[in-house]
């Protein structure tokens, strides 16, 4: 039986349908909005995956993320080994890291898993699953010269960023809306690359 939560699915869109997604969420006070990310994702199709940190789980409790997607949010590593099973059995289509804190972003830059997220992430970029970042911190912290060095080493490994909004001394996270445009236009892309396109007598002509 599907979760109540679910019945919203497809009511958007059919974008991002049978689309997985594990949203992962650090400890950033942006957190408050995930609720609301998770629930329009899943309007245009998504299925919504949660990752907490530890320190994420002090802003925005893990139940209220399993009430937005319907799914049970994974909160630390076990014996299950969920980095491996929950990317790789299941396969999810995408990674989205929203909100990210810089703290995050720098240890996802040196190769260091020492959360449940960083784990997460490194296991994707060995699985070729691509990764969406979306930054969140104070105005100091995101015009940090590591900070910036270390993103530009992050996107050149295609991991792809939305740039936040600076007001009142803050690098606030992107708005709802711009954060899903993203994560389908980065889904439909790789869709197209997976297509072969053939022009026979001027019709063009998709095989997948």
């Amino acid at each position: 039986m599907s979760h109540p939560s679910k019945d919203i699915v497809s009511t958007g869109g059919l974008e991002l349908k049978g689309r997985k997604i594990a949203m992962c969420i650090t400890g950033s006070i942006s957190a408050f909005q995930c609720p609301k990310i998770a629930r329009e994702l899943m309007r245009y199709g998504a299925d919504v995956y949660p990752i907490l940190s530890k320190k994420s789980q002090k802003i925005i409790h893990p139940n209220l993320m399993e009430w937005a997607t319907g799914n049970t949010p994974v909160t630390k590593l076990t014996g299950k080994i969920e980095h491996i099973a929950g990317i790789l059995m299941n396969k999810v289509d995408l990674i989205l890291i929203s909100p990210a804190t810089a703290n995050t972003i720098n240890k996802i830059s040196c190769g260091i898993s020492d959360t449940i997220v960083t784990t997460f992430i490194s296991t994707a970029l060995g699985s070729n699953i691509p990764i969406i970042i979306v930054p969140a911190m104070h105005e100091s912290l995101f015009f940090n010269p590591i900070l910036k060095k270390n993103i530009d080493k992050l996107l050149s490994l295609d991991i792809e960023f939305v740039n936040p909004r600076i007001e009142e001394g803050k690098a606030k996270m992107a708005s709802v809306e711009e954060i899903v445009e993203v994560v389908i236009r980065r889904l439909l892309v790789q869709d197209m690359e997976n297509i072969r396109i053939l022009e026979n007598r001027g019709l063009v002509v998709f095989h997948p």
